[in-house]
């Protein structure tokens, strides 16, 4: 089966792709990256992550010399190249480019841009059914949460973390008790019927899933952008997480604590139901 890589202006198979030792994503980290998810072959909202993309390079002082257009034509390129099933997801890395180690940085060096396919990751309808525990975590990020950066060391080491505990997912909350996101996901409070999500701000990174979710959400249901707290989080009626893969997973347990009656809540499935809906039309893409 061919699969195909872009790096810097060309296709090749992905197990002969290659990257200099110098590269600064190598060595520093120092890039941004997308996963855009694929439905028979149709990006996902790609306009929205290539402008997310740009705006994270933008950020970290990237001159990333590529339009919205021009991304969107390489990866229709790369998908279209690729035996690899159609139903997966796009990853794209951006790195500030070649250069002898050093801290410091040229403006003048080309970015390294690369695109390949990843395959399905879905889960099982049993586990949306029955729901997920998570666990929270002490948020020892950097400042900036809203680049969607390829430093994601302390985020590998809480989802570990979760994982080691027995739970699905790991939340980051701030020093005053301030529930942020997942390590991998955006998350989702609903008390009295009020549907609430930290606002967006360099503290989280603003999923594009979870801003489809909160549009739907406001259109049902009264649902706001505000700072909750972890008691708030004990203490809710529902609680769910959103991102390119989970889509709407309903939490049932936090630290081990029930949530509710510990099932999905009603409110957690309808917006489930509401989110496969919107992505089924051809016209949301």
């Amino acid at each position: 089966m061919k699969e195909i890589a872009y790096i810097s202006g060309d296709f090749v198979e992905l197990d002969k792709a290659s990257i200099s030792l110098e590269d600064r994503g190598f060595q520093f980290g120092d890039g941004v990256y997308e996963v855009i998810k694929l439905y028979d072959g149709i990006l996902f909202k790609g306009e929205e992550h290539f402008k997310r993309l740009i705006n994270s390079a933008e950020l970290i002082r990237i001159n990333l010399d590529y339009s919205v257009e021009d991304l969107k034509e390489i990866a229709f390129e790369v998908i279209k190249r690729s035996d690899k099933n159609k139903s997966g997801s796009l990853y794209i890395q951006v790195t500030r480019g070649v250069a002898p180690r050093d801290h410091n940085f040229s403006y003048t060096l080309e970015p390294t841009l690369v695109m390949y396919l990843l395959p399905p990751k879905s889960l099982p309808n049993e586990i949306r059914e029955k729901g997920v525990s998570v666990v929270t975590l002490v948020d020892n990020r950097w400042g900036c949460c809203n680049i969607k950066t390829i430093n994601l060391l302390p985020n590998i080491l809480a989802s570990q973390e979760a994982s080691e505990k027995g739970a699905f997912e790991g939340i980051f909350i701030s020093d005053n008790d301030i529930v942020l996101e997942g390590t991998g996901s955006n998350i989702f409070i609903v008390k009295d019927g009020v549907i609430i999500t930290h606002p967006v701000t360099n503290k989280i990174l603003s999923g594009i899933t979870r801003e489809i979710v909160f549009e739907l959400a406001r259109e049902r249901f009264s649902a706001v952008e505000d700072p909750f707290s972890l008691e708030d989080l004990y203490n809710a009626d529902e609680v769910f997480i959103t991102s390119t893969t989970k889509e709407v997973l309903g939490v049932v347990e936090v630290d081990g604590k029930k949530i509710g009656d510990g099932v999905v809540g009603d409110v957690t499935k309808e917006l489930n139901v509401l989110y496969r809906e919107y992505k089924s039309n051809p016209d949301n893409f």
